[in-house]
């Protein structure tokens, strides 16, 4: 159930990277219920990355694996624009950089509900 209207993101922008089409409509949907914007989704590297560098950010979430490629680059730019993001995967420690494994994640499956908190609190660190 989203918070009340007083709590609610309004206007704040996630970017949603995930390559499973089901997945990733859930995932803006949720977000959206709960009063974020939602950039994307986008289902491959280059178009999250296109978004990464383009777009007014204050979040995102990312699928590790999109069809093959490592979503990487696009940890990289967001990093490089201190926009605070998320994995949500079904890896373990041994696929992520040294430099990632500090970043949060979420091991797939998840509750739509563990998400919504996991965004709250990166914008809280922000």
């Amino acid at each position: 159930m989203p918070p009340a209207a007083a709590t609610t993101p309004r206007g704040l922008s996630i970017l949603v990277v995930e390559d499973t089409a089901l997945v990733a409509d859930l995932l803006a949907e949720e977000l959206q219920d709960y009063g974020f914007s939602v950039v994307g989704p986008a289902a491959r590297v280059d178009q999250g990355l296109a978004l990464a560098l383009s777009t007014g950010l204050d979040g995102a979430l990312l699928d590790i694996n999109l069809a093959g490629e490592n979503c990487f680059p696009i940890a990289d730019a967001l990093t490089a624009r201190g926009v605070p993001f998320a994995f949500l995967t079904g890896y373990g420690d041994a696929v992520l950089p040294p430099v990632y494994r500090a970043v949060p994640r979420l091991n797939k499956p998840f509750e739509l509900a563990k998400m919504v908190e996991l965004v709250e609190r990166l914008l809280q660190k922000k």
